[in-house]
C-alpha cells in the first residue's frame, strides 16, 4: 500500500495540472496580443459551455477560445442548439457583463430621472448634451417618466474626452442639480449653476462605453444589460423593454 503522503502528493499535482495549463494558455495570448495588439490584455480564463475549451475575456469585452496546449484560437459567436433553435452564448456572456458593469455604478455618478409613482423599468443612457437625438430623447424624458420608467444618464462626448463638450458636461455633472443643468443644456441655454468641486465620471464612463461596444448616442441599455438601440419614443422604448427576456413588463 503506498504511503499515505504520496496519494495526497499525486492527487494535488492531478488538481494543479488543469491551473497550470490555464495559466500557460494566458501566457501565450498575453504573449501574441503584446505584439499584435498592445492596447489589449487578457481579463480572466473561465471554462467554456464546449467541453475542453476555454473562454477567453479581453479587456475590451469581447472573447476568445481555445483549448490549453492548442496552437488555435478562434473569436466569434459560441452558438447552442436549443431545440430548433440557436443561442447565441457569447452575445448571453456579454450581457451578463454588461448589467454588472450598469448595475455596479456609483451612486451619484449617473443623473438620474426617477419614475413617477412605482418605477416598472429602469435604463441606462449614453447620452452627449451636442446630440440632436439625445436632445429629442430628452424631450420625451416627462412622459417615460410618468410612464414608470427611470433614466440614468451617463456621459458620453463623440467627439472625445478632451473637447468642449466633455467639459461641458464634466461640469454638469458637478452642479448641485444635475437634472436641470442637463435639461437646460439640451435646450440650448447655457449653465447657470455654481460647478461645486468634484471627479467628473466622464472620463470613466467614455472608457465603459468603449468597452461596452457604444459608438453613438443615444445608446439604451436595459437594467439586464441588453442593447435596446437608440433613439426611440416612450411607446418604441416600452416594446423595446417588453421584448428583452428578463424585464418586468
Amino acid at each position: 500500500m503506498k504511503p499515505y503522503y504520496y496519494i495526497m502528493n499525486v492527487l494535488l499535482i492531478a488538481l494543479a495540472i488543469p491551473s497550470i495549463a490555464t495559466a500557460d494558455l494566458r501566457e501565450r495570448v498575453e504573449g501574441a496580443l503584446a505584439v499584435t495588439n498592445p492596447n489589449l490584455s487578457v481579463e480572466g480564463i473561465t471554462d467554456s459551455p464546449v467541453e475542453g475549451v476555454k473562454e477567453i475575456k479581453l479587456s475590451n469585452g469581447d472573447f476568445l477560445y481555445g483549448s490549453p496546449g492548442s496552437d488555435h484560437l478562434f473569436s466569434g459567436r459560441l452558438l447552442s442548439f436549443t431545440g430548433d433553435s440557436l443561442v447565441d452564448l457569447t452575445e448571453e456572456r456579454k450581457r451578463e457583463d454588461r448589467a454588472e458593469m450598469l448595475q455596479g455604478l456609483s451612486p451619484g455618478t449617473t443623473i438620474t430621472f426617477a419614475a413617477n409613482g412605482q418605477e416598472k423599468h429602469e435604463v441606462f443612457v449614453f447620452t452627449d448634451v451636442s446630440c440632436p437625438y439625445c436632445k429629442k430623447f430628452q424631450d420625451h424624458m416627462a412622459e417615460m417618466n410618468d410612464r414608470g420608467i427611470t433614466v440614468h444618464y451617463l456621459a458620453l462626448p463623440r467627439s472625445g474626452i478632451d473637447t468642449d463638450v466633455a467639459n461641458t458636461m464634466a461640469r454638469i455633472w458637478c452642479v448641485e442639480d444635475p437634472q436641470t443643468a442637463i435639461d437646460n443644456a439640451f435646450a440650448g441655454k447655457p449653465l447657470s449653476q455654481e460647478v461645486m468641486p468634484c471627479r467628473p465620471p466622464v472620463a470613466d464612463q467614455y472608457t465603459m462605453a468603449q468597452n461596452l461596444g457604444v459608438n453613438g448616442t443615444p445608446s439604451v441599455f436595459s437594467e439586464d444589460g441588453r442593447n435596446l438601440g437608440g433613439y426611440m419614443t416612450p411607446d418604441e422604448l416600452i416594446t423595446a423593454i417588453a421584448s428583452t427576456a428578463g424585464i418586468k413588463n
